[in-house]
């Protein structure tokens, strides 16, 4: 059975849905809509890519397909008249099914088109040809806030306040003009850049306010998520209005705080009835040290009755405003107590290793396995770096504070940048064991490293001197002891998790010669592209059955291929081999890193075209 591209459990293979979160199934190939001659085809990834460049024309250049999702796929198309690269959805069948839902989707995409704020993904054109409906957007780099919690689990409260009001403020200028979004989730929350810079996507699939009524698919499945979903949109009211949107933001932000859904079931109608019939958790009793002003917003935003929630989402991000205010005025507070920084640091420190510290590893580790969406998920590659306890110097610092700051460390490479470290359990049990010092030679720890299965370790010092803290690192391959990355980070005495994360991108660029690693553009900014599509032509007899490969190219600064690798190869030996030449020899533009040309890899695909 295929796993679902959401939650990554398994779908059976006749159901059009997933039976546990609600997203439709891609090997599902049943449809009733309700006029056949409108329904779109259901291709390959390649007829489809090829039917998309024949529906947009000579202005723009399909390059690959960048991924799909619950409703769409979604390519990577450079625009040549304005010398620009965007995305283009192709919305699935299912939810084209005949004529009736196409003019819909466009309807509702054009009043989307028309939304104007710096947190709502906009919509540069949506068109329909060659049996398709298209839209046309930016082309986000970055992340999803799914993604993001996937890796982290819990968020701080400032960036959770931060992210929660920027969707609000996003949902506020869309009721304003009678756009209800239906589906607020995480995975509808696009996060921009190094500085996650909010985007609100997807409303081009909303159901406009005051529209006919009709559900979106025509087969009467209620579109949302039922993670997210308000008790009235579960129950299929026909006059949901913004408040249910409101509902649904604040699930999100009772995850972003306690790192997982309030409502979780074996299927998509358990769920649904807990949102129904069950009284909402108090976000204090998964995560009792939240601010106060906080969890009593979301509760509000979560009450069953719409009319006991905040009754708009401008009224909802003052509520925010008002957090994000009050715990400003905290971390003021917090900093006049400046004789007391660098101790409490320690002291939690200590805190952290010998007591929860283990157990936020576990939750980190359980979260990681339930998997990971974007690029630069690396699980499974055969690398671990193992962090060694960390060299305490100076009167400041003691053997607390270096094993919380290496288990940090542990915790920051993995959960930031999808490295794979060894668990700080093995290695400080096992170093406490062996009586192991940080002094020891070079090989000693190597041959101490490698003996728990790393393949590299990070060794360091860390340095108190009154309310300064300064970290260092280096890393090594455990089997030839040679250098492979390092630096050094200083700060605060109260900025501990900050410098440690800061050394976890030190860390990570060691990963960066691997195919598709790029968490938060620590290897590129601007991603290396394919400047035309590479089409190889077969025989047709081999072009029926084989299915097109996909390869790693790893592109030169020149833009030529320093090295390609097979990512999916063809049932076909042959075309796999020809393809593997065609990509070679095809052009590129190189990736970018400050302003500067750079060496990177790409996942680069295959048209393959019938011959003769």
């Amino acid at each position: 059975m295929p796993p679902c591209a959401k939650c990554s459990r398994e779908i059976p293979p006749q159901a059009t849905f997933c039976p546990h979160c609600g997203t439709p199934n891609p090997e599902a190939r049943t449809m009733t809509p309700v006029d056949s001659g409108a329904a779109t085809a259901l291709l390959e990834p390649n007829a489809l890519q090829e039917k998309l460049q024949a529906a947009l024309g000579g202005d723009y250049l399909v390059e690959h397909e960048l991924g799909e999702g619950g409703f769409a796929h979604v390519f990577a198309v450079t625009d040549r008249k304005l010398s620009r690269r965007i995305a283009v959805k192709v919305l699935r069948p299912e939810f084209t099914g005949s004529r009736s839902s196409v003019q819909r989707f466009i309807r509702e995409a054009e009043s989307a088109a028309k939304l104007s704020h710096p947190n709502i993904l906009s919509i540069f054109f949506v068109g329909e040809g060659q049996g398709l409906v298209y839209f046309g957007m930016p082309l986000v780099e970055g992340e999803t806030l799914d993604a993001l919690l996937r890796r982290e689990g819990q968020l701080p409260e400032a960036e959770t306040i931060r992210i929660g009001l920027d969707v609000a403020d996003a949902l506020a200028d869309a009721h304003a003009q009678g756009l209800v979004h239906r589906d607020v989730k995480p995975q509808n929350v696009m996060l921009q850049g190094a500085k996650r810079r909010v985007l609100v996507a997807d409303f081009g699939i909303a159901k406009a306010a005051g529209g006919s009524g009709e559900r979106l698919t025509g087969t009467g499945v209620i579109i949302g998520s039922p993670h997210y979903m308000s008790p009235e949109q579960a129950s299929g009211a026909p006059d949901v209005d913004q408040r249910s949107d409101i509902y649904s933001l604040g699930v999100v932000l009772w995850e972003m705080l306690a790192g997982e859904v309030p409502f979780d079931g074996p299927s998509s109608q358990s769920i649904l009835v807990q949102h129904l019939t069950k009284t909402m958790p108090s976000i204090s009793t998964k995560r009792p040290t939240v601010n106060h002003q906080l969890a009593k917003v979301v509760s509000r935003c979560t009450e069953k009755k719409p009319e006991h929630r905040f009754q708009t989402a401008a009224e909802l991000a003052d509520a925010l405003r008002a957090c994000a205010g009050a715990a400003g005025a905290g971390a003021a507070r917090g900093r006049g107590r400046g004789g007391l920084v660098l101790g409490g640091v320690i002291a939690a420190a200590a805190i952290l290793v010998l007591g929860g510290g283990w157990l936020g590893w576990r939750a980190l580790r359980s979260r990681s396995a339930a998997g990971s969406e974007g690029a630069g998920a690396q699980a499974g590659t055969g690398e671990h770096v193992a962090v060694l306890p960390f060299d305490a110097m100076g009167g400041g610092a003691d053997s607390s504070l270096s094993r919380a700051a290496a288990q940090l460390l542990a915790q920051a490479v993995g959960s930031l940048y999808q490295m794979q470290a060894v668990d700080p359990r093995d290695v400080f049990g096992r170093w406490t064991t062996a009586k192991q010092t940080p002094q020891e030679p070079l090989a000693d720890l190597a041959t101490f490293a490698a003996g728990l299965g790393a393949t590299q370790m990070a060794v360091g010092s860390i340095v108190a001197a009154g309310r300064q803290l300064r970290i260092s690192v280096d890393v090594y391959d455990t089997k030839g002891q040679t250098r492979l990355a390092g630096g050094e980070v200083t700060g605060a005495g109260d900025s501990l998790f900050a410098l440690v994360n800061d050394l976890a991108g030190l860390v990570a660029v060691t990963r960066c010669s691997k195919p598709d690693f790029n968490p938060r553009h620590l290897c590129f900014d601007a991603p290396p592209r394919l400047l035309r599509p590479v089409i190889v032509t077969v025989p047709a007899a081999l072009a029926k059955g084989a299915a097109a490969p996909t390869y790693w190219v790893r592109v030169s600064k020149a833009g030529g291929v320093s090295d390609a690798q097979v990512r999916r190869a063809s049932s076909s030996d042959s075309v796999t081999t020809a393809g593997l030449a065609a990509v070679q020899g095809a052009s590129y533009e190189p990736a970018t890193k400050g302003g500067k040309v750079v060496e990177a890899w790409m996942s680069v695909p295959v048209v393959l075209r019938r011959g003769p």
